[in-house]
């Protein structure tokens, strides 16, 4: 009697191992299912800001970082080969991604955004004081100091758009301002002078003096000795 209670416990505790593993694994499944679906949904943003940024910013990306792109695509095929999410090559994907692709990314996107917005900033720093709507330029600065995070270009504002679509409606909005002033070279020159405080007497020519009087500008300008 009693080997045979033992033998039943036995099968009992057989029973509940087997659907403990079963659980476990349904378990690892999703969660493996669910971290690929993260991995794949961040990687198609990166390559959807790539592909903006290509399309609209004249931006390139090196031919190192498009061969460790290409590598990461394949690592992403790798994982679901065999129909269903491999937890060994999601980990080798996911590493990868993180380790090369995205810091690649990061690094491209932080030279170019600060080479890129070095010289807007210039040209909004030259053009401030002939601009009387304060609020755009304050606007546009913030755009362009706030596209500076690879990671975070995909953030949205209250109306919608993308850090990075902010960043480039800011580029056409300071060519637009630069153009609609229409300045001469030597006018575009003077007021860079003046704007960074170079500006002297003799700078002062017949077609500066011209252009000031025609936009009324005599009282945008002072005159102060050198420190």
């Amino acid at each position: 009697m009693l080997t045979d209670e033992l033998m039943s416990v036995v099968k009992q505790m057989k029973k509940l191992d087997v659907f403990e593993n079963a659980v476990q694994d349904a378990e690892k499944k999703q969660k493996n299912d669910s971290d690929f679906s993260e991995l794949v949904n961040d990687f198609s943003s990166s390559m959807d800001k790539i592909g903006f940024a290509v399309d609209n910013l004249d931006y390139t990306i090196s031919e190192d970082t498009i061969a460790e792109t290409r590598m990461a695509i394949e690592k992403l095929e790798n994982v679901i080969s065999s129909g269903g999410v491999d937890e060994v090559e999601l980990a080798s994907a996911k590493q990868h991604i993180n380790r090369k692709v995205v810091p690649n990314f990061s690094k491209e996107w932080k030279n170019y955004h600060s080479k890129k917005v070095s010289g807007l900033s210039a040209k909004l720093d030259s053009m401030g004081g002939l601009i009387q709507d304060k609020e755009k330029l304050t606007k546009i600065s913030d755009n362009l100091n706030n596209s500076k995070d690879w990671v975070n270009l995909g953030e949205k504002d209250q109306h919608g758009s993308t850090r990075i679509e902010l960043l480039k409606q800011s580029v056409d909005e300071v060519n637009r301002i630069e153009e609609s002033l229409n300045l001469s070279e030597n006018v575009r020159n003077f007021v860079v002078l003046v704007t960074s405080g170079r500006a002297k007497i003799t700078d002062l020519s017949d077609e500066i003096l011209e252009w000031i009087s025609k936009e009324n500008m005599q009282d945008k300008f002072v005159i102060s000795f050198k420190k």
